[in-house]
């Protein structure tokens, strides 16, 4: 008798293409990107980018909106984000065949966003802050646990009501793993309503060649140097 299973081959068969996983990394930024543009970070024909994304859509990973003559795709699936960054540091990094790729690899290591919260080695910085601030504190099941004095932190400092963030659907807060750093970083509705916060002060920027990458403003540095103790590097 057969029993109807969820068709777990689909997640299989994009994770070993690796021109599927370009455009899913792509996507990351949770931003909305044309067809072309995804064709060319991802190296491969604007047909084989189309075909890709059919599936992607028909699985509802991806969403297309139409602003005027153009297409744009947007990840919507928070779980296929967090698979990709899970595996990622088991996975083999490829040679660097030129400097251009040294520094946008070293850029993605510093400060990057995933999905929609924000990773690196600066991102786990932050996180690290958190808890040594006993803003946060790591619970036993991959979470972390908002105290009384977190909460007055994110409320009078960047205007988040975590009592109001957690609420949303979605989870309250992850202890995502680090792709680059190996170790975790605030992920779920509070990690990205920090992002939103961030960029909506202008403390980070985006990067101009990639939009994951994650660039501290002044104003972003000072905050962190008052706030968190935090001194980062330019």
């Amino acid at each position: 008798m057969t029993q109807d299973l969820p068709d777990i081959t689909t997640i299989a068969k994009a994770l070993t293409v690796p021109a599927k996983v370009q455009l899913l990394d792509q996507l990351m930024d949770r931003r909305g990107h044309t067809l072309l543009e995804l064709a060319h970070a991802a190296g491969i024909e604007p047909q084989t980018a189309s075909y890709h994304l059919r599936e992607f859509l028909t699985a509802g990973w991806v969403r297309r909106e139409q602003q005027g003559r153009f297409h744009y795709f947007f990840l919507v699936n928070a779980d296929v984000a967090r698979l990709i960054e899970q595996f990622s540091p088991s996975a083999p990094q490829p040679p660097v065949k030129k400097l251009s790729q040294t520094r946008s690899t070293e850029q993605m290591r510093l400060f990057r966003s995933c999905y929609d919260h924000m990773a690196g080695r600066t991102g786990v910085a932050i996180t690290d802050a958190f808890v040594a601030h006993h803003w946060i504190v790591p619970d036993q099941d991959k979470t972390y646990q908002v105290t009384p004095t977190g909460h007055q932190f994110f409320l009078k400092m960047l205007s988040i009501d975590s009592t109001v963030v957690a609420q949303k659907k979605r989870q309250f807060t992850t202890q995502c793993v680090d792709w680059s750093e190996r170790r975790h970083h605030l992920g779920g509705a509070l990690g990205s309503a920090l992002l939103q916060t961030f960029e909506a002060r202008d403390y980070v920027e985006r990067g101009p060649q990639s939009k994951r990458v994650l660039v501290l403003t002044d104003a972003g540095r000072d905050f962190l140097r008052e706030h968190l103790d935090m001194r980062v590097a330019e």
